[in-house]
């Protein structure tokens, strides 16, 4: 594989910084096995982007008195400022985005990259804003026939006897419309928790979801892009514990929370082709791009319904998505090239594209 020169960018703003940090760590490591120069860019949890140097291995943590990096429109490059006052500019091959939550997986930093001219790992503006918002994510699908639970997106406080009946359940989940890791996700099933849990959700997002309980297993499926299409891993479980009323925070970072990740699931196999098949109709009904992590409920009677979608998935030591893909043939080190080869040969197409003068500026 060709040496290329990798800005791998982490942390970020959102309440998944810590996430970010551990995702980073493997993709760095990855990203060094393959022979790539990586240069790691930290964004604090104010925003600041802050050069991290080439370490050969990955920081651990974002460096707050490093340098500040300055990005500049239609410059595929990266530029900061020395102690002594100089200048240095470094010249980028692709944008390795380490990032969850706002401001890294809603199509942000990827309309940045697009500005500036930097191929950038993932999806691009539309498909990670679609995915990102989960109100948008359902009524897009939804529309493409597949499966989705009992959902209403708020602004503000409706009566909690009126969503019961709304939704036909009297438990329900109260969540963010934009944040993911379960961060302010909440299951209720009285008013005064439902109370307690729109204020939580509201604090990270102005837009609350509530919806109505599914029960059923938890099943995911990564979804990979190559120059061959479109590639679903095998399909892995989250088999939750006692103690866990679903996949919380802490169910999925802590190692004591005793959830097991089954990978590859015990499902049959018609079941099986049958969620692989739906990952990649919701990959395509939202427009992703190199790769994704779709989340079902399968219930007793065999319904697979939608839970929702992740577009720049984790890669932390607890995530579903590498190890799906390790156990469909892709290690890390390997994964993690596919995605860099299609980022760039993806980028390589884009630049031939051309756009014919219209017939008034023929006219002048």
């Amino acid at each position: 594989m060709k040496q290329n020169v990798i800005a791998l960018v982490f942390g970020g703003r959102s309440s998944e910084h810590s996430v970010a940090l551990s995702s980073a760590s493997t993709i760095h490591a990855a990203l060094m096995a393959l022979g790539h120069r990586v240069h790691c860019v930290g964004i604090d949890r104010e925003g600041n982007w802050r050069y991290q140097g080439e370490p050969c291995q990955f920081p651990g943590a974002v460096d707050r008195s490093a340098p500040l990096i300055s990005i500049r429109p239609g410059h595929p490059s990266l530029s900061y400022t020395t102690q002594g006052s100089d200048t240095v500019e470094i010249g980028i091959d692709l944008l390795f985005p380490a990032l969850h939550g706002r401001w890294g997986e809603d199509g942000t930093i990827q309309g940045l990259a697009a500005m500036c001219g930097l191929p950038c790992v993932g999806s691009g503006v539309l498909g990670s804003a679609m995915s990102m918002d989960k109100d948008v994510t359902k009524r897009m699908v939804q529309s493409f026939g597949v499966v989705v639970g009992p959902w209403v997106a708020m602004s503000s406080m409706r009566p909690w006897e009126e969503l019961v009946e709304c939704l036909g359940s009297s438990t329900l989940f109260v969540k963010p419309a934009t944040s993911g890791s379960s961060i302010g996700v909440s299951r209720v099933s009285n008013a005064l928790e439902y109370a307690e849990a729109f204020a939580i959700a509201v604090r990270q997002d102005t837009k609350v979801l509530v919806e109505a309980e599914i029960c059923g297993r938890e099943i995911e499926c990564g979804v990979l892009e190559g120059e061959e299409g479109l590639m679903a891993s095998v399909v892995g479980e989250i088999l939750k514990k006692k103690g866990h009323a679903y996949y919380d925070y802490q169910a999925k970072y802590d190692s004591n929370s005793g959830t097991d990740l089954r990978v590859p699931s015990l499902l049959p196999p018609d079941i099986v082709a049958r969620i692989q098949a739906s990952s990649v109709q919701v990959f395509r009904c939202l427009d992703l791009k190199g790769y994704a992590r779709v989340d079902f409920f399968l219930t007793e009677d065999g319904e697979i319904i939608l839970n929702e979608v992740n577009s720049l998935p984790g890669f932390t030591s607890a995530s579903m998505y590498p190890k799906m893909f390790e156990c469909s043939g892709y290690p890390p080190a390997k994964l993690v090239g596919a995605l860099v080869e299609y980022a760039l040969s993806s980028a390589s197409k884009d630049r031939f594209i051309t756009y014919p003068v219209d017939a008034v500026s023929q006219e002048m």
